[in-house]
């Protein structure tokens, strides 16, 4: 009798469990806008701005293995700076490409907190007294964030995420590393 007991109390706890995971696998996709910036310092003879208001979007895709994991990549901007060497002004923007595995805790049906661990590939991309030129740089990033659902298939998503960023200045080609932070808003939706 107690074997009965246990198995039938075993499975009223892990089928509501099991059902819920099958039915949160699967691809998604969505969008991003928010802000970024990254603070770069200027070698001797130029002029720095870094400015946070300036918006950033970005996109992502990825697939829920379950209700706990999924893996995401995600093409985003990340900050701008503007340089000003002997009177001309530059405009460098940050993007990256990422690849992240997405843990979520799910805290009730409709709401989440999540949070990424993965590796990206930034690129700094201005045009100057030289030319076109891009600086890359290939780092870990991770972020923090939260998800509500407004249907099975869309959510709205915030998150905060920290990327590695780096820069050449212009006529003194000197290559600076940063970190750069985001913070956007976005709208999933699941297949």
């Amino acid at each position: 009798m107690k074997k009965v007991l246990a198995v039938a109390l075993l499975s009223t706890v892990a089928a509501p469990a099991f059902a819920g995971s099958v039915d949160l696998t699967g691809f998604y996709a969505g969008v991003t806008v928010g802000q970024g910036g990254a603070s770069f310092t200027a070698p001797a003879g130029l002029v720095v701005e870094n400015p946070k208001s300036k918006p950033v979007y970005g996109v992502f895709g990825g697939y829920r293995y379950n209700q706990n994991l999924a893996a995401e990549v995600a093409y985003t901007g990340v900050s701008y700076a503007y340089t000003t060497a002997a009177g001309f002004r530059y405009l460098s923007k940050q993007i990256a490409l990422s690849v992240a595995a997405v843990g979520t805790l799910p805290l009730s049906d409709d709401f989440s907190l999540l949070g990424k661990l993965g590796v990206a590939a930034s690129s700094s991309e201005s045009n100057n007294i030289a030319g076109e030129q891009n600086t890359r740089r290939f780092a870990p990033t991770f972020g923090i964030g939260a998800e509500y659902k407004f249907t099975p298939n869309v959510a709205a998503r915030v998150t905060y995420d920290v990327y590695s960023v780096a820069m050449t200045f212009p006529t003194t080609l000197v290559k600076q590393n940063s970190t750069a932070k985001v913070a956007n808003i976005g709208l999933t939706y699941s297949f």
